[in-house]
């Protein structure tokens, strides 16, 4: 599950909570967990900062991108009706005593949950990805992909891709388009039809975009990695240019 932060607590009134200040407005964040009173208040815990740190937030001050409810939440009721959405063994009572203690076991936990939800636990056989890389290098890390999963290389691509695309600043207009495609691959849910509509709106944003003519533009730079994973399907040549291609948009190696 996904979110952009879209108001500052410090702006709207009793939406300020712990960690909060952290944030960045217009700014993607995952939930790792939720709480929902019987007051109708619902305040859910974010991923922040270096991917490791975590916030709480009133959900009024967030606007969600991406609905998926990670596998590894459980429900429980607890006192006065509070519902809690998180991982199991997060829920047992005393962990966060024991976390916020130091405790190392707890802290392992946390560690492995959160690499769960993140989606770190999702592509076994990933290599050590640090850019910048060449096309070639593009190409055999996502053949590594494939073998190690068992997939076809050009999905194990576009899982390589999509590694080095997160971590580029982001348009706010584009995040959904991310969001789509990420589904996609990185969960298996959509249509092929599906990425040629998020295609669609991708070359929307870059033909109403005064500097779309600039490639060092940051959302411009964005959007064309975007348009590398917005494709269904790729032959061998097709991996080859669009590897190409993408090193070129993103690290200027042509």
């Amino acid at each position: 599950m996904k979110v952009i932060y879209t108001q500052a607590a410090s702006l709207v009134e009793d939406l300020s909570l712990e960690g909060s200040g952290w944030l960045e407005l217009d700014t993607e964040y995952t939930v790792t967990s939720l709480l929902a009173y019987p007051s109708g208040r619902v305040e859910i815990q974010l991923l922040v900062d270096d991917q490791r740190s975590l916030a709480w937030v009133d959900s009024r001050a967030v606007m969600t991108i991406d609905g998926a409810i990670p596998e590894s939440w459980e429900a429980r009721l607890g006192d006065g009706g509070v519902l809690k959405l998180a991982p199991h063994t997060w829920l047992v009572p005393g962990f966060w005593e024991d976390y916020y203690d130091g405790d190392p076991d707890a802290a392992e936990t946390v560690k492995e949950e959160l690499d769960k939800i993140a989606g770190c636990q999702m592509h076994p056989g990933m290599p050590a990805l640090n850019g910048p890389m060449t096309s070639q290098e593009l190409q055999s890390a996502g053949e590594q992909v494939a073998s190690a999963q068992g997939i076809d290389r050009w999905k194990g691509l576009m899982l390589v891709l999509l590694h080095h695309i997160r971590e580029l600043p982001s348009p706010l207009e584009l995040q959904p388009v991310l969001a789509t495609a990420e589904a996609y691959w990185l969960l298996g849910r959509g249509i092929p039809e599906t990425l040629e509509t998020a295609k669609g709106k991708c070359w929307n944003y870059l033909d109403g975009c005064e500097t779309h003519r600039h490639p060092t533009n940051p959302g411009t730079r964005f959007a064309r990695a975007l348009l590398c994973v917005l494709e269904p399907l790729g032959d061998e040549d097709s991996q080859s240019g669009t590897a190409e291609w993408f090193a070129g948009v993103v690290w200027d190696i042509w």
